[in-house]
């Protein structure tokens, strides 16, 4: 069944290249699990509480494929390189 994971992102100024990093290892760990981005909005305005630059949704084809994203060596290895490109990082699966 599929798993849907909202993403609440917020790019920190001056972390490009560890953006790209960060991009050069998940974009590949997505791809292989299967993953697709449904869609990523910029968020243009908060009534309530401290808004993210932006608000993605990603679909995964199973627990399974997230897993093999969020769990990988990769991926956990890159908690510095997120402090970098990144003021705010939240992940959250979604139910139905």
């Amino acid at each position: 069944m599929p798993v849907t994971v909202l993403a609440l992102t917020t790019l920190r100024p001056g972390g490009d290249a560890a953006l790209a990093q960060y991009m050069a290892v998940v974009g590949p760990l997505m791809q292989a699990a299967g993953a697709r981005l449904r869609s990523r909005h910029p968020v243009q305005e908060s009534l309530a509480g401290t808004a993210p630059e932006f608000v993605s949704l990603i679909e995964y084809p199973d627990r399974a494929a997230l897993a093999a994203v969020f769990d990988h060596p990769d991926y956990r290895a890159l908690q510095a390189v997120k402090d970098q490109a990144f003021t705010r990082y939240e992940v959250h699966v979604l139910g139905d």
